[in-house]
């Protein structure tokens, strides 16, 4: 199949959806977090201040870089089935 612009397109839209949503999310979470605890641990080495931008932040960052994965994995599937 060779028209692939549309289908790219499809996949950066349901993207920017999500990370921005993890944004609004982090929003939330960071207001009412902060009112629990001041920071939190991640993973045990990463200290995280329990604020609105930084939770936000956070968010966005961890989905961009798990989409852009997957994203990435899709299109090396898809590289090696059109070789065949």
């Amino acid at each position: 199949m060779n028209d692939t612009s549309g289908g790219r397109r499809i996949l950066f839209i349901v993207g920017a959806s999500v990370v921005a949503i993890s944004g609004i999310l982090g929003v939330f979470i960071g207001e009412n977090g902060g009112q629990v605890a001041a920071e939190i641990s991640l993973f045990g080495f990463l200290s995280l201040p329990t604020t609105p931008l930084a939770f936000s932040l956070y968010g966005m960052v961890f989905s961009a870089v798990i989409l852009g994965a997957l994203f990435a994995l899709v299109e090396y599937a898809s590289r090696v089935e059109d070789a065949r």
